[in-house]
């Protein structure tokens, strides 16, 4: 089969560990060999760190490398994403394509639309997503050359649908329950015994993202891909993406 590339910009470096662990089961199934490579974030030459990054620094992204350039931006990155777009950077890469991920949990913060009507369900938590990127990018349609994963509620969404139903965890819900439209993602992983770590100064409980960790995780996702693809929407469309 032919090799396929990917450019990638995603929320954070634990989405990278995901959707790279994904395209080697899918490669591994297929024969496809597909390859994802990380526009933003990317690691530190020096420190082999990844920068803070989020759905603020995705919307950044879109806005310098989009059609409609930020020329009131005097930053390295600004001057550099005014000589190219991202329909540059997929063709320097030779790419065949560019995959946009945010996590759809967000959307109640984005204030930049008009009107700011967002939805309650997650058809609609997407469709809101989706046009707040191509706005970010100056697009008035979506290029058949970006895909827009708009993870629901977010890729902790696919850690918990790698378990099973019947866990007890799951037992306040009904049982033909979807995952996608759970809200309380992160809690229920912290009952199911993921590391946790609480945030100094915010006091607040949060998922400990340790790249060492979150590999596990994000392996346990590629290895119960059959699962996860049958409870979650975004991940069954990215897999027949990969596929095709």
């Amino acid at each position: 089969m032919t090799p396929k590339l990917y450019l990638l910009v995603c929320e954070g470096p634990t989405d990278i560990l995901v959707l790279k662990n994904i395209a080697k089961k899918i490669s591994q199934n297929t024969g496809n060999n597909i390859t994802i490579r990380e526009l933003s974030p990317q690691r530190d030459a020096t420190t082999s760190r990844y920068p803070k990054h989020g759905w603020k620094e995705v919307r950044r992204w879109c806005k310098l490398y989009g059609t409609s350039l930020n020329t009131s931006e005097n930053t390295f990155e600004a001057y550099a994403a005014r000589s190219k777009n991202w329909k540059a950077e997929i063709a320097i890469s030779n790419a065949d394509g560019l995959i946009i991920q945010i996590d759809t949990d967000i959307v109640e913060y984005i204030t930049d639309l008009i009107p700011s009507f967002r939805g309650r369900t997650k058809e609609a938590r997407k469709k809101f997503a989706t046009k707040a990127i191509l706005k970010w990018l100056g697009e008035t349609v979506q290029p058949s050359e970006i895909y827009l994963l708009l993870s629901t509620t977010s890729t902790e969404t696919w850690v918990l649908a790698t378990h099973s139903r019947t866990e007890s965890v799951f037992n306040d819900l009904p049982s033909n329950f979807d995952f996608e439209d759970i809200k309380d993602v992160i809690n229920r992983l912290f009952t199911l015994g993921y590391a946790n770590f609480i945030e100094a100064g915010s006091g607040q409980i949060k998922l400990k993202k340790d790249l060492s960790i979150y590999e596990n995780y994000a392996k346990n996702i590629a290895n119960n891909i059959i699962k996860v693809r049958s409870e979650c929407q975004e991940v069954e469309k990215l897999c027949t993406k990969f596929e095709t």
